[in-house]
């Protein structure tokens, strides 16, 4: 798969605090998160992996890292999230972004993934995040686009990782 040149990224102001930028190997300040982007770049040669095409077995290193996502009439929905993102997040499967909610970052974080499925390319994030039970810490993650579903719904693996 060949890339254009890079789509100016949208401004999403629910999600601020939040540096997002195209991903790329080098720049990544996790290994988790890294080691997800590698693996989508080694299958994207031919067009966008599909969600077959992980597996958790292989890479159990990941697991407490990883989440997928999957487009909804309703938005987008969390599938699968790993310990790690549960944990940073305090989301669980079943949670859905949809694009007219009141909370300005639920809104955009559906914003961004419906860019993620366009751009058809992954977006890496770093910020700060304030956890209920200890003060701010500092987070990468990075959101990789897979091939939609047979019905054509978006779907996306993405991974999250403190960074010490």
């Amino acid at each position: 798969m060949i890339f254009a040149a890079d789509l100016p990224i949208p401004n999403f102001p629910g999600l601020a605090g939040r540096q997002i930028v195209w991903g790329r190997s080098e720049e990544f300040a996790t290994a988790p998160c890294r080691r997800l982007f590698d693996w989508w770049t080694s299958r994207a040669g031919t067009g966008l992996p599909r969600r077959e095409d992980f597996d958790i077995v292989e890479h159990s290193s990941l697991a407490e890292n990883i989440y997928i996502i999957v487009g909804t009439p309703q938005g987008f929905e969390l599938r699968l999230a790993g310990e790690e993102y549960i944990r940073l997040f305090g989301l669980k499967k079943g949670w859905v972004w949809h694009s007219d909610a009141a909370d300005p970052v639920v809104r955009d974080s559906a914003a961004f993934l419906a860019f993620v499925a366009q751009a058809k390319r992954p977006l890496r994030t770093i910020g700060r995040l304030e956890l209920i039970e200890r003060h701010w810490i500092e987070l990468e993650t990075v959101v990789c686009p897979l091939a939609p579903a047979e019905d054509g719904s978006a779907r996306f693996l993405g991974c999250t990782a403190p960074i010490v």
